[in-house]
C-alpha cells in the first residue's frame, strides 16, 4: 500500500540516488577520460564511493532507523547493495558490451531499473522500524 510516508521515503532515495548518480557518473567520466580506465574498471571505483555517499545519506536522511547501525543492518545492507550492484552492472555492461548505449548512457539506464529493486528491499528489510 502507498501512502504517505512511503511517498516521503520515496522522494529522499530519489534525492539520495541522485547524489549517487551523480558521485557516480562524475567519477566514471573522471576514471575513464582522466585517469586512463577502462569502463568496466572505471565503473567499478565509481560504484564504490557512490555506494559509500548513499549509505550515509540513506541511513541519517531517507530512512531515519531507529535501529542502531550493528552488524545486522550493515549485513543486511551490503547484501541489498552487492546483489543491486550485480543487477545494475549486468545492465551497464550488457548494454556497453552490445554497443547499444555509450557508458552514461547506460549507467542512467542500469541506475533506473536497479533503484526500484533497492528501494524496495532497503524500505522492507534493511532499515524496516522494528516496532512498527
Amino acid at each position: 500500500m502507498i501512502n504517505r510516508a512511503l511517498m516521503q521515503k520515496g522522494a529522499k532515495f530519489v534525492v539520495v540516488g541522485t547524489l549517487g548518480f551523480l558521485t557516480d557518473a562524475g567519477l566514471l567520466w573522471l576514471t575513464t577520460h582522466k585517469a586512463g580506465l577502462d569502463p568496466y574498471s572505471g565503473r567499478l571505483v565509481s560504484f564504490s564511493m557512490a555506494l559509500l555517499v548513499t549509505w550515509v545519506l540513506n541511513s541519517t536522511f531517507t530512512f531515519k532507523n531507529r535501529e542502531k547501525r550493528g552488524k545486522r543492518q550493515l549485513g543486511s545492507y551490503v547484501t541489498v547493495q552487492v546483489s543491486s550492484f550485480g543487477l545494475n552492472y549486468a545492465i551497464y555492461s550488457a548494454l556497453v558490451w552490445l554497443n547499444w548505449a555509450a557508458p552514461l548512457i547506460a549507467l542512467l539506464i542500469a541506475a533506473l531499473i536497479s533503484m526500484f529493486y533497492s528501494f524496495t528491499t532497503m524500505n522492507m528489510w534493511v532499515f524496516k522500524d522494528a516496532k512498527k
